[in-house]
């Protein structure tokens, strides 16, 4: 199998805090949703990825190439597509412009071609009717949809998206879905989410990320197998119970060491992911 991301042993220091400690991991084609808790790592993670951020110790190769030699790092740039957290858009600019611009920034020179490339990435995110319309008249939504455009510009080889369903709406996070599904057919998308829904929806690979570590890496029905035999339905909160709250049909679900002739439950992806993300869960 071609790994289009290979990291031996990264770390990222912020001061005194290892931000990313020590992470060994290895990515494929398709869609890889990395889920963590707040300050986790996953941002620097994915900003190392992207050659936003150098590493201060370990390897990294992506697209088999070294982001740490100028020459590679240019050529990684040209077959990536990325988008940031909180992407800086310039407000004067209309969706049409800010996309057109990062695309003779992709050295896209052809005009023709490339402002028809600029409609098709604008129509792929649903953006085609506001396209000429100021940023500064468009919703956080609508802004988040022409920063995902740029990004998936040219059909990059890997595409590495920090939070890209942040602030839309349902219909939005659906046709999202749906556009990374088809880049991960033919490449590699690395997402950050806190929403494991959309990684049960669509990703083939879920990674953990927890205290700068890779606390887990694999399948999402593998992630949700973590928890097997550790969750429980009863009418109160149990006192083996790690996490507990109220189902729609008013039984409680509880997640941790069950009682004796407790009720099992199936496990979910967000069963798999509490029991390892919480302080003093036991394995």
């Amino acid at each position: 199998m071609t790994h289009i991301v290979e990291a031996t042993a990264l770390t990222k220091r912020f001061g005194t805090t290892r931000a990313v400690d020590a992470i060994d991991l290895a990515v494929g084609a398709g869609v890889v949703g990395v889920l963590g808790p707040n300050g986790a790592g996953k941002t620097t993670l994915l900003r190392m990825i992207a050659t936003v951020l150098a590493p201060d110790d370990g390897t990294l190769r992506v697209l088999g190439l070294d982001p740490g030699r100028n020459g590679d790092r240019l050529e990684i740039r040209r077959a990536l597509g990325y988008l940031p957290q909180a992407p800086g858009l310039y407000p004067g600019f209309t969706g049409f412009d800010l996309v057109d611009y990062v695309a003779i920034l992709k050295e896209m020179t052809d005009r023709e071609a490339r402002r028809a490339e600029v409609r098709r990435v604008l129509d792929a995110v649903g953006m085609t009717d506001a396209m000429h319309k100021k940023i500064r008249r468009l919703s956080g939504g609508m802004r988040q949809r022409i920063a995902l455009a740029a990004a998936l510009l040219g059909r990059p080889r890997l595409l590495v998206l920090d939070e890209p369903a942040a602030g839309l709406d349902p219909d939005a996070r659906i046709q999202l879905r749906s556009v990374l599904s088809e880049a991960g057919t033919t490449g590699t998308v690395v997402l950050s989410t806190h929403q494991t829904g959309e990684v049960a929806a669509f990703c083939r690979t879920v990674i953990v990320v927890d205290g700068g570590r890779v606390a887990f890496h694999g399948a999402p029905d593998a992630l949700a197998a973590v928890a097997r035999d550790r969750v429980w339905v009863d009418d109160h909160a149990g006192p083996g119970s790690l996490r507990s709250w109220i189902a729609g049909d008013g039984s409680t679900r509880n997640l941790g060491d069950p009682p004796a002739g407790a009720t099992l439950a199936e496990p979910t992806i967000d069963d798999g992911y509490l029991l390892l993300t919480h302080a003093g869960a036991a394995s």
